[in-house]
């Protein structure tokens, strides 16, 4: 049986996603509407490149986030190249860290799933 090709591209490099520093710096990247966690059944591979932000820091969970939460964490490097990774989950988030307490910014993220 031959897999059918399964793949999602979340483009937030023509349209920048607006993240929400806390007061302790930290912020989760909104990828979808109700900033839930991104559904990547169907998926073996997540590609990833962070381009402008002013945090120090990015962590992708990757398992099950919902509810009571089972993931692995990854860290992501801020260097603008794209970095894979393979799906160990049904679920995926991104937090920014590093970032200046209680501001936003407008943040350059793509993401290509793919199986």
């Amino acid at each position: 049986m031959t897999d059918i090709p399964n793949t999602e591209f979340l483009n937030f490099i023509d349209h920048p996603v607006t993240v929400e520093y806390s007061q302790h710096g930290s912020a989760m990247v909104p990828l979808n509407q109700g900033n839930n966690p991104v559904d990547i059944t169907g998926f073996r591979k997540v590609n990833i490149m962070i381009g402008t932000t002013t945090a120090s820091s990015c962590t992708m969970y990757m398992g099950k986030i919902s509810g009571v939460t089972l993931a692995n964490s990854y860290d992501i490097p801020l260097d603008h190249k794209i970095h894979t990774f393979n799906v160990v989950g049904p679920q995926m988030v991104l937090w920014l860290k590093g970032g200046k307490p209680m501001t936003s910014e407008n943040v350059k993220i793509w993401i290509y799933l793919s199986s």
